[in-house]
């Protein structure tokens, strides 16, 4: 342990308000091909939240506009903040005054907490502090508070709203309004002792906005020719019981195909009696479903599965079903080999899940590529719940020579619709931040990236949620959002 402290301090957090000039980024690029991210609908902010550190200003730790603050910090080695055996913390005074708060602390952030017991926690909290010292848990929602990226990394990046639901919780000066804030990052282990930490940092931020940002913007529309792929994960079969907000979202995005997750125990006529209920169209819906529980594709294109019906691996000694569901779909840019995956969840780097996660995508890859490599030219997309909490090596895994012409697959860079967050899950009652959980990879040799993007009517205006016939909460029925890839003929 000592070893490892020496090298939190001298190497990461030390020198976090000095590094002016840094080009080091989060590493948005996961394969030797990958596409280009889709420029958010709205206005570029300040920072984007793409798991990269490149757009930042020369020598800044945190940056702020009228809606939000940012900051970036290194722990100095690749770890998961929201699961890690020691607990970073980011410390602020939203007001530059000793008068507020703990010692001036108004807002504390702390990420892998310990438990109660002492051994090491997991998740977020974010707790207030009132000036004689009270210490006041809230929900990180409040604050609209995310970290990217969500996966194992050396650099993340921060952002924290600056419109706040409840009132008299912080000072109404500096982060709620304008003026001057601080910060402070350290390091402790579960025993509460600090093992590092790092110079204090500050930002003057403009006047905050009256309102939360919601943006008026319409839904871009598939072009002539192209194919609308949909990956959903659907929350324990939430559409079963409650079928409208899936209907309402399903319709404004028009998908073509859809590969779904966490459909459990739904046999494929009728899921397909499901969408040719719910999304009436010119012709029908078809549906195919395995062993690999959850996963289906349901496509208003011809459809047919391939492969065994279930993928069985032993990546410990003992049979594993692989939940994926790889079909062939007949599409207006050719023959389309589409399958829906949902890999191991939970875990950190380098963890048991881990590494089930990267047993999952490398089997995965390997059927696709033996059930495709005799039908002639056509189009490769893998998509779902990658579950990509640990290291990023599972979506290596998935996109290395997963190409029709056994080179690196693209992965897909989708902003949130209206947003500068990339993000595909987030649930306001739990402990982890919103985090980028899905993922589409393509065969960028056979077919182009049109666009990209994430579905959550939660960013949108009211004028935009009335043109598309949404409610706000229609996406609060599962806890992952669409992830929409738009692609066409070369």
């Amino acid at each position: 342990m000592r070893n490892k402290t020496l090298k939190w301090l001298s190497v990461a957090l030390t020198p976090l308000a000095v590094i002016a000039g840094c080009s080091t980024g989060g590493g948005t690029t996961t394969t030797s091909s990958t596409s280009q991210s889709v420029a958010p609908i709205a206005p570029p902010m300040t920072i984007t939240l793409d798991s990269s550190i490149d757009d930042w200003p020369a020598g800044e730790v945190a940056v702020g506009d009228e809606y939000y603050l940012y900051v970036r910090f290194s722990p100095g080695a690749s770890i998961t903040p929201q699961s890690n055996d020691e607990s970073v913390v980011i410390s602020l005074d939203t007001d530059d005054s000793k008068l507020t708060g703990l010692d001036g602390t108004d807002l504390e952030i702390s990420f892998s907490p310990p438990r109660d017991d002492g051994r090491p926690g997991n998740g977020t909290r974010v707790a207030a502090f009132s000036p004689d010292g009270e210490r006041l848990t809230i929900a990180p929602a409040l604050l609209d508070i995310s970290i990217s990226p969500s996966h194992a990394s050396e650099w993340f990046e921060l952002r924290i709203a600056r419109q706040m639901t409840s009132d008299g919780i912080l000072p109404v000066n500096g982060l709620l309004g304008s003026g001057k804030i601080r910060g402070r990052l350290a390091m402790y282990n579960n025993a509460g002792k600090r093992v590092a930490e790092a110079p204090e940092f500050s930002a003057v931020l403009p006047q905050a906005a009256p309102n939360v940002k919601l943006v008026r913007t319409s839904l871009p529309s598939k072009s002539l020719g192209s194919v609308r792929i949909v990956s959903y994960n659907v929350l324990n079969a939430a559409p079963l019981d409650n079928p409208e907000p899936f209907s309402r979202m399903l319709r404004a995005l028009d998908p073509d195909i859809v590969l779904v997750q966490e459909w459990y125990d739904t046999p494929a006529d009728e899921m397909g009696a499901w969408f040719n209920r719910h999304l009436p169209i010119s012709g029908r819906w078809r549906a195919v479903t395995g062993e690999g529980r959850g996963v289906a594709v349901i496509s208003r294109l011809d459809l047919a599965p391939i492969g065994p019906p279930g993928l069985v691996i032993q990546p410990e000694g003992e049979d594993r079903t692989v939940r994926v569901m790889p079909a062939i779909a007949e599409t207006p840019i050719g023959t389309m080999a589409v399958a829906s995956v949902h890999l191991k969840c939970c875990g950190s780097l380098d963890s048991r899940e881990d590494r089930l996660r990267i047993a999952e995508s490398e089997a995965i890859a390997t059927l696709i590529e033996s059930e495709t490599r005799d039908i002639g030219p056509h189009v490769r997309v893998v998509a779902g719940d990658f579950n990509l909490v640990g290291g990023k090596e599972p979506l290596y895994s998935m996109a290395s020579s997963l190409d029709v012409d056994n080179t690196s697959a693209s992965v897909a860079e989708p902003f949130v619709l209206g947003d500068n967050a990339m993000y595909t899950w987030t649930s306001p009652t739990s402990r982890f931040l919103p985090s980028r959980l899905d993922y589409a990879v393509y065969s960028d040799a056979s077919a182009v990236l049109e666009r990209s993007f994430v579905f959550d009517p939660a960013r949108l205006s009211d004028e935009s949620l009335k043109a598309l016939n949404l409610n706000r909460i229609d996406a609060m029925a599962s806890d992952h959002r669409p992830l929409v890839v738009d692609l066409r003929a070369p």
